[in-house]
């Protein structure tokens, strides 16, 4: 069985293909390692399709679901993802199954099991489902805030960032006020406008708007100031560095 690996981590690359090597379910083998969302687009433009796809969702350039909305992924796909709270449900996604890193031998040896009971059709079916799934997304606009019994509405273009801490996510808006948020980060990650937002850290989603400079930090990364104050210091980690500074300077961002 050949695989491909899409995923910017150096060290999880290599820890996935030593456990892909050893697993006892079946032969697999690993024909192209792919760092970005712009790699794995003319990669699938040009070359074959493999057996299986094992895709990390948060890439240093965007979400890993762009690639789903350039190409058509002709593979079975299973997911991998460093946050327990996403486990694909906000997304609804028909993929074989996803793995939480860090990857262990029991979690890939059960997502092989899985996939080796599905029959051809089966297989199929869920292709063509994740790719359906993911290319009809929408792009959030609007956010429904909660507040007693009542909601009331709060436009996405309005939010300067997004902010969690112990389980709590929140937005602070133009306006000046704080609005409290139902959807994790994860979730909004997926939802919000790429060219408008971007996912810093695990703690902040921040607006393209709401910028006011930016810092070389240690270690190779960015400190990011807003026109705001903000609840902690926003660090760009050294992985992420490359796709900011790509996202602040695309022409289609202005």
């Amino acid at each position: 069985m050949n695989a491909i690996i899409i995923e910017d981590e150096t060290a999880a690359v290599n820890n996935l293909k030593s456990l892909l090597s050893k697993n006892p379910v079946t032969p697999i083998q690993v024909i192209a390692e792919l760092e970005s969302i712009e790699e794995s687009v003319a990669y699938f433009h040009k070359e074959g399709t493999p057996d299986i796809i094992f895709m990390d969702i948060h890439l240093a350039d965007g979400s890993a679901f762009k690639i789903f909305e350039q190409v058509e992924v002709k593979a079975p796909v299973i997911f991998t993802t460093a946050y327990d709270d996403y486990a694909l449900q906000a997304f609804q996604v028909s993929s074989i199954d996803y793995l939480l890193k860090p990857i262990t031998s029991d979690s890939l040896e059960r997502a092989l099991n899985k996939l080796k009971l599905f029959s051809q059709d089966e297989r199929n079916a869920h292709i063509r489902q994740t790719n359906q799934t993911i290319q009809e997304r929408h792009i959030l606009k609007v956010l429904l805030i909660k507040k007693g019994d009542k909601f009331y509405p709060v436009q996405v273009a309005d939010a300067l960032y997004f902010y969690t801490n112990k389980e709590k996510v929140t937005t602070f808006t133009t306006d000046g006020k704080e609005h409290p948020v139902e959807q994790t980060l994860d979730q909004l990650t997926e939802r919000l406008d790429e060219q408008q937002f971007f996912r810093a850290n695990r703690q902040f989603i921040i607006s393209r708007h709401a910028i006011a400079d930016i810092e070389y930090w240690f270690g190779s990364r960015l400190a990011v100031n807003l026109i705001v104050p903000a609840p902690e210091r926003i660090i760009i980690s050294k992985a992420k560095t490359s796709g900011f500074k790509k996202w602040l300077t695309l022409e289609d961002n202005f």
